[in-house]
């Protein structure tokens, strides 16, 4: 990207959107919307705004006696989640004395973020939320009548609306109890520093987009130029709910908090310990903070056995359970026992998923079966030189053929479709136990009758893979290009969004649309 010097412009935009695009005292982007969430109250249930969030407890167990809950959150959610835990005092990240970001002192675990802990261990303790919860369930149950309050964004206003014009009760948009504070995110124009035509492109941003006008006609969102304005209803009640929000650290450390604070959040959900998942979660985001700042090579074999080994999860790049050991000359191995079950994994470097390969030393390649009769010692080797990955069991992994067999083809047309669903590495942000759970019920799609298939669901912001498996396993798979036991599908979201997925069975083809 290149730094973009506004001038005299800047004092059209509001200072909170500039904000957002700016890193080290220097704009790196031209802004057009800015969103934050905020709380959704249906006002037949609860017709006060709770001062408090020991007072929403209080009215889950007097709703609770009823058969509804007061509240529910989306499960694993590090960004929904926030409102909640910054009001006990928990936050992300301290700041230096100039008012930047210091990852070096992380507030998951500090003494407002275990007493978080406390009141998520009891409202999941006493049944007054439950886990797996994500979007459509929480609007599932407000529109009948059977949730009190949930937590959303600008981009699902319409849904709220409709959701309450369906329920026949009237709604109210608000601040948060205890005055919990919500990250600012927003959407804005960039310049790459690889583009042949820089000098056109910034007379575009500010002589074309930089009007009133045309940020008139971008302004889905809160508007964040001098005379725009959107005339959503709903638009005032999310901006007055963040008038106390932060802007979403724009610091690279941000990448290493979302697997370790969303983990920690899904285990106080399944019934675990509040406080030494919070403690656990807080040092896993620490661990994951040392490999992005860190200019060593890390290689690790995420999948979906790491769980049984001792990782917080499955499908973690950063767990140090599962990095290899260098054993000079580019190879590197990991011996780790795994109990007898069937397994994927693949390679990726340096504790994050920008850089991973999967069978044949694929760049984003497919990931590599591992079938397991019995526990058994298994060997992960990876040679750096040629990028392939062998196992003790398999040997070294194929190169995904080029085109499928007539075995194979005959295959897809004699498949029966019972569900399909959209297992990925995004999967635990939403709901699911883990990530790559084919039978995921949060994740199955909705058959449309014509031979499509769809899914909506709002995912937090960072970089995913997907693919569409059929029938609750993997068996039939299929990743990009509508190849069965394709590659997986990289989805890049740069803040939390609503992703529609749509499988053509006819194709075999998924896409993503945001």
């Amino acid at each position: 990207m290149i730094p973009l010097e506004l001038g005299d412009l800047a004092e059209l935009f509001t200072e909170e959107s500039l904000e957002l695009f700016t890193y080290q005292g220097q704009l790196w982007g031209l802004p057009y919307s800015t969103e934050n969430v905020a709380l959704i109250r249906n006002v037949d249930l609860v017709p006060e705004l709770p001062a408090t969030w020991e007072e929403v407890t209080e009215i889950a167990r007097e709703l609770q006696a009823e058969g509804k809950f007061a509240f529910l959150v989306q499960t694993g959610d590090a960004y929904h989640n926030h409102p909640i835990y910054s009001a006990f005092g928990g936050y992300i990240f301290g700041r230096n004395e100039d008012g930047s970001y210091n990852p070096a002192d992380v507030g998951f675990d500090s003494e407002g973020g275990l007493a978080a802990a406390e009141w998520y261990g009891t409202m999941y303790g006493e049944g007054l939320m439950v886990p797996n919860v994500n979007d459509d369930v929480v609007f599932s149950l407000f529109e009948s009548g059977d949730l009190g309050m949930f937590i959303t964004g600008p981009w699902h206003s319409e849904r709220v609306t409709a959701a309450a014009e369906a329920g026949g009760f009237e709604y109210s948009i608000d601040p948060f109890p205890s005055n919990g504070i919500p990250f600012r995110g927003g959407q804005g124009f960039m310049i790459s520093a690889f583009s042949e035509n820089q000098l056109l492109a910034q007379q575009f941003l500010f002589e074309f987009l930089a009007t009133q006008e045309v940020m008139q006609a971008l302004a889905d969102r809160f508007p964040v130029f001098e005379g725009v304005v959107n005339e959503d209803p709903n638009i005032p009640g999310f901006m007055a709910a963040g008038e106390n929000a932060i802007p979403m650290p724009n610091i690279k450390e941000m990448a290493a908090v979302w697997a370790g604070a969303g983990n920690a959040l899904t285990l106080v959900s399944q019934g675990e310990d509040p406080i030494q998942s919070f403690l656990d979660g807080a040092e896993q985001i620490r661990a994951a903070i040392v490999l992005v700042q860190s200019d060593a090579r890390v290689i690790g074999v995420p999948g979906s056995y790491q769980s049984e080994v001792g990782c917080p999860g499955d499908w973690d790049p950063a767990c140090e359970v599962t990095f290899m050991e260098d054993q000079g000359d580019g190879i590197y191995t990991l011996t780790v026992t795994i109990p007898a079950g069937d397994y994927e994994y693949k390679i990726a470097m340096d504790g994050g998923w920008a850089e991973n390969y999967g069978a044949g030393g694929v760049g984003d390649g497919p990931n590599i079966v591992l079938s397991l009769a019995e526990d058994t010692e298994v060997t992960f080797t990876w040679d750096d030189n040629n990028k392939i990955v062998s196992d003790s069991v398999n040997g070294t992994s194929e190169a995904p053929m080029e085109e499928e067999t007539m075995d194979e083809e005959a295959m897809d047309e004699e498949v029966v479709i019972e569900t399909v669903g959209v297992p990925g590495s995004y999967q635990a942000a939403v709901g699911c136990p883990g990530d790559w759970d084919p039978a995921c019920e949060a994740t199955l799609m909705t058959d449309n009758g014509d031979g499509t298939y769809t899914l909506v669901v709002t995912i937090p912001a960072g970089d995913y893979e997907f693919k569409v498996a059929l029938n609750g396993g993997w068996d039939v798979n299929y990743g990009a290009d509508g190849e069965r036991d394709g590659a997986n599908i990289a989805l890049s979201l740069s803040e939390e969004t609503e992703v529609t997925f749509t499988f053509d069975s006819s194709t075999n083809v998924i896409t993503a649309s945001y």
